[in-house]
């Protein structure tokens, strides 16, 4: 049975409610994919991680893994679970041109023992996207799966690769939603078997509950200019309407590495807004940052007690200063 060009899952003409579905057999795209591609509407599916590490647990020990990561999160978490692995760090273009690529590989290479290379990239701007090309034909007799969590770029990548070093027609469906690509794609460019694959899902990111404007609020295309904020005592933030921020330290300060579409506001302990929310308290020790999953990062410079409130208990984590 065919598979869908876009997203890799099996084709179908039976069951308009099951992934896969198509009026006619012998078209190349699912109507998902249809629909996405010609009217930006996302449609949900029933598949899980359950289903999506299925297929990477069939990644053997000889085959090449491209793990694509965007630079603003840098979600490394499954990582370790391949062998031969070349790391791509995407969306270059969104991190300021004042951090360096050479500190930012360090940073990786220092943390993980599996990774033979490290390749920072900007699909949109094509971004080393040749030195990524020819690092990828020493390894033209392999198998070369493409693995990252959702949204991190993976399938945008390989779309431009596409683009630049084949003549290929078809392209990789791609949208600011999860679970996006749902099986294995298939593409040939060039000498190299590549293999799209569908992004890991966070189930607890902040994205799953987000509708497509906010989706795309956070989903910065530019440059982010970082803000600083010189925090001393307690206090209190407000990202948009996503997230308040208490903190409470002796003198430090914050960079909010965000969409700069979001507002970023100082506001009293003593205002309500989003205190009903759920808390996550967090110590963050000197020179850490903590990640929020699809949102950014805050680098801290120096000890800070720090309450979180969100409505939903998103995905975040502390780790010591990318940058």
């Amino acid at each position: 049975m065919s598979k869908c060009l876009g997203c890799g899952v099996k084709l179908q003409n039976t069951n308009p409610e099951k992934d896969g579905y198509v009026s006619d057999i012998n078209h190349l795209f699912c109507e998902r994919c249809f629909i996405i591609k010609n009217y930006g509407q996302y449609k949900a599916t029933k598949k899980t991680n359950v289903d999506y590490m299925k297929i990477l647990n069939k990644i053997g020990d000889d085959d090449l893994v491209v793990y694509v990561s965007s630079l603003l999160t840098l979600n490394l978490d499954y990582l370790d679970k391949f062998k031969n692995v070349i790391l791509v760090l995407t969306k270059r273009d969104i991190i300021p041109k004042s951090v360096k690529d050479a500190k930012i590989i360090n940073y990786v290479k220092t943390r993980y023992n599996n990774i033979i290379d490290v390749v920072v990239v900007s699909a949109y701007k094509k971004y080393n996207l040749d030195l990524l090309y020819n690092k990828l034909n020493k390894y033209d007799d392999k198998k070369i799966y493409f693995v990252g969590i959702t949204n991190s770029g993976k399938s945008t990548l390989i779309n431009e690769m596409i683009n630049s070093y084949s003549d290929l027609n078809g392209e990789i469906t791609i949208s600011n939603f999860p679970s996006t690509t749902l099986g294995v794609v298939d593409v040939n460019i060039g000498n190299l078997q590549i293999k799209d694959t569908p992004g890991i899902v966070i189930t607890n990111s902040i994205v799953n509950k987000l509708n497509a404007k906010e989706i795309k609020k956070i989903n910065s295309k530019k440059e982010i200019k970082p803000i600083t904020i010189q925090i001393e005592g307690k206090g209190a933030i407000l990202v948009d309407n996503l997230f308040r921020l208490e903190y409470e330290t002796v003198n430090s300060s914050m960079t909010l590495y965000f969409s700069n579409s979001l507002k970023v506001q100082n506001v009293s302990l003593k205002n309500p807004r989003l205190l009903d929310y759920s808390t996550i308290e967090y110590t963050i020790g000197d020179n850490q940052d903590l990640v929020i999953e699809d949102i950014g990062f805050i680098k801290f410079t120096k000890r800070t007690v720090l309450k979180v409130y969100t409505e939903n208990k998103y995905y975040m984590y502390v780790r010591d200063n990318l940058i």
